[in-house]
């Protein structure tokens, strides 16, 4: 299932490097597993995403996904401006997923969808301009910002497919990311179409 580690998978697959990606059942019995042994795996803040790369144990998704951009060069380098525009895109796509989980997990969820839609038309308008020509956030140089903005707009478009068409630049941009000879692969399997029709409440409950 696809969740807060996604973005962090994503590059893992992009990287082609060998890894393990382990799942929390969605089980009473499981969940209470995991709350007798978290603390006994070394991590200093245990919590759900994780990962462990030999000696090294993190918790939290945007430390994860920021640890795999250093580490396969996905960052944008010594350039302040480049460096201030991925560190807003972040946080712009932060807030946009913030604001689809908080609908999804909301009791008043129809109630409250028409408004959410409206507010995304209006913050899609700005990100589009920001995203501009692409074909990523720092044109042709690709960051760990791509994985993020690409995983939480596509999670979005599921419950907004008309909203986001409406984005002429973010469409171009998921495009040009679902293209990339890395991943191809990974679109065209099975688990990607599986994963990719999940309902609202599954594709936010943060997975290992």
């Amino acid at each position: 299932a696809r969740g807060l580690g996604e973005p962090s998978r994503y590059i893992l697959r992009y990287s082609e490097t060998d890894w393990t990606n382990i799942e929390l059942e969605l089980t009473q019995e499981r969940r209470e597993q995991w709350m007798a042994e978290k603390h006994s795996l070394g991590f200093e803040m245990p919590n759900l995403p994780y990962l462990i790369d030999g000696d090294i144990k993190i918790t939290q998704s945007l430390a994860i996904v920021r640890y795999l951009g250093r580490k396969f060069g996905l960052v944008p380098g010594e350039n302040e401006k480049d460096i201030i525009r991925c560190d807003m895109a972040e946080q712009e796509i932060v807030d946009l997923r913030t604001a689809f989980g908080r609908l999804c997990y909301d009791p008043a969820f129809e109630e409250k969808k028409a408004a959410y839609l409206e507010n995304l038309d209006k913050k899609l308008v700005v990100f589009d301009k920001f995203v501009g020509e692409g074909p990523f956030i720092l044109g042709e140089k690709m960051t760990y910002v791509d994985f993020m903005v690409f995983e939480f707009i596509d999670q979005i478009t599921k419950l907004a497919p008309g909203n986001i068409a409406n984005a002429e630049n973010v469409t171009k941009f998921l495009d040009n990311f679902r293209k990339l000879p890395a991943l191809q692969k990974y679109f065209e399997s099975e688990e990607y179409k599986k994963e990719k029709s999940t309902d609202c409440d599954s594709a936010l409950i943060p997975l290992l």
